[in-house]
């Protein structure tokens, strides 16, 4: 499968913002994108999530930079051991220095929308205030795509499950079961009150 989150996408989706920014700083931040992605304690947290997302993005038919930019930053810094808030808001501050470094003010006028939308991925809920410039419906597509890995296939969806084993390896077994455990109680509840919301529906 070929990647969509080349250093080539990344520089178009910020000329696409503002042609005049300066190519080599482009460059020096996809680079450090693509260290920051292939870090030895990432196995699902990787350039292939970002991919994954770029093109599930594509195919929704609701594509921007401010959606494409918030995908590229979202998990830039990611500590397992940390976890979050830390983890958000650190990869929030990597955006927004970003942003300062371009010196665009077309970047300045994204800051606020990408980084809350960075932010909403805390609690995976939209926030009940939001910037004038960023509606609902972005934040829950941008949230969907996230966990669009579990409405995947059981082979991809078990693959993606021993990749978040093997990211919090320093988590003792019986701790991770009984997270693990919580989590699988939560999806299921979830799935049922769909299922009682489409009842009600019909």
């Amino acid at each position: 499968m070929s990647s969509f989150a080349t250093e080539n996408r990344f520089m178009n989706t910020v000329l696409a913002v503002d042609p005049a920014i300066d190519g080599e700083i482009i460059h020096t931040m996809a680079a450090e994108l693509q260290i920051r992605y292939s870090e030895p304690q990432r196995y699902y947290h990787t350039l292939e999530h970002i991919s994954y997302m770029l093109k599930a993005l594509e195919s929704s038919g609701r594509s921007s930079e401010m959606l494409e930019l918030a995908i590229w930053f979202h998990d830039c810094v990611y500590d397992p051991v940390k976890g979050g808030p830390s983890n958000e808001l650190e990869s929030i501050r990597v955006f927004e220095t970003f942003v300062d470094t371009t010196k665009s003010r077309a970047m300045a006028a994204l800051r606020v929308s990408v980084s809350t939308l960075i932010e909403a991925t805390i609690q995976h809920r939209v926030p009940d205030v939001l910037p004038a410039q960023l509606c609902a419906s972005d934040v829950t597509v941008f949230l969907d795509l996230d966990m669009s890995i579990l409405a995947e296939t059981p082979e991809v969806y078990d693959k993606y499950s021993q990749q978040i084993r093997w990211e919090y390896a320093h988590v003792l077994a019986k701790d991770y079961g009984s997270m693990d455990g919580q989590a699988k109680e939560n999806i299921l509840r979830e799935i049922r009150r769909l299922e009682m919301t489409s009842d009600a529906d019909i």
